[in-house]
């Protein structure tokens, strides 16, 4: 729902800009994403098939493939050449406020969605509050354990606004219902990064009995793990909440929850 509503909040605010262009010069709009997956693409999509709609623009789209300097140098490549609006879902916010806030600073508008930089430089911001789905997560740790959470965290990305967001609303909740994160490592929101972490802090942490992974192909992993550790008493809570991938990993009780984003 979070995802949806991203994207189509964007092509809402795409299309009411494009309605209101007058003249007769074609409007050019950068997107630049962070990384590629699933609901990207299908945003992606839905840009491209909206923008074809208008004779009066175009739309250029560029994934960083989870690089700063990859993302940096497409958001320069933009301003550089051109584009009327720059959209950008920020790899990590330190590595990327620095452009970003000089590009707006020029007079270009710029957009940043799903995730944050550092400061106010930007013409618009669609986000949502990972902070309390992580507080959330932490709230049902301590209800379907029956002693408290010891657990170990599969992260996403170190410095991106969401994971660190994740963290810190599961690890304030967590910490004062008496639970402890006992191991943290980041698996960059990649299924096949998160298997060896989750294979080497099992081993080195028997004493857990919850892994929050901060999305759901990891937490996916984890139960691979776990499963094969012969550890199906580890309770395994993952976040995105997509149908084809967590809502059908809890349905087939592979994991045993995932979290939505608020809309």
């Amino acid at each position: 729902m979070k995802k949806l509503s991203i994207y189509l909040f964007i092509i809402t605010f795409l299309t009411t800009a494009l309605a209101a262009c007058s003249d007769s010069r074609i409007y050019k709009i950068g997107v630049s994403q962070c990384s590629q997956d699933d609901w990207r693409s299908k945003m992606n999509d839905e840009i491209n098939r909206e923008i074809m709609l208008h004779e009066d623009a175009e739309v250029e789209i560029r994934s960083a493939d989870d690089s700063n300097p990859k993302q940096i140098s497409d958001i320069r490549y933009f301003a550089d050449n051109g584009f009327d609006i720059i959209i950008v879902s920020p790899n990590e916010a330190q590595a990327l406020t620095p452009i970003i806030k000089e590009v707006y600073e020029s007079g270009i508008p710029v957009i940043i969605f799903d995730r944050n930089i550092i400061g106010d430089s930007y013409t618009a911001h669609i986000g949502v509050d990972d902070k309390s789905i992580g507080r959330e997560a932490a709230h049902y740790a301590f209800h379907i354990l029956t002693e408290p959470p010891k657990v170990i965290e599969i992260y996403g990305l170190r410095g991106s606004t969401p994971a660190e967001n994740r963290h810190n609303g599961f690890a304030n909740e967590l910490t004062a219902g008496g639970g402890k994160i006992i191991a943290s490592e980041a698996g960059n929101w990649n299924k096949e990064e998160a298997i060896p972490i989750v294979d080497s802090l099992l081993k080195a942490h028997p004493e857990a009995n919850l892994i929050y992974a901060h999305n759901d192909r990891m937490a996916i992993a984890a139960a691979e793990i776990t499963r094969r550790h012969g550890r199906n008493d580890i309770k395994i809570i993952g976040i995105d909440a997509a149908p084809e991938i967590g809502i059908k990993a809890v349905a087939d009780s592979i994991i045993d929850a995932t979290f939505l984003y608020p809309t």
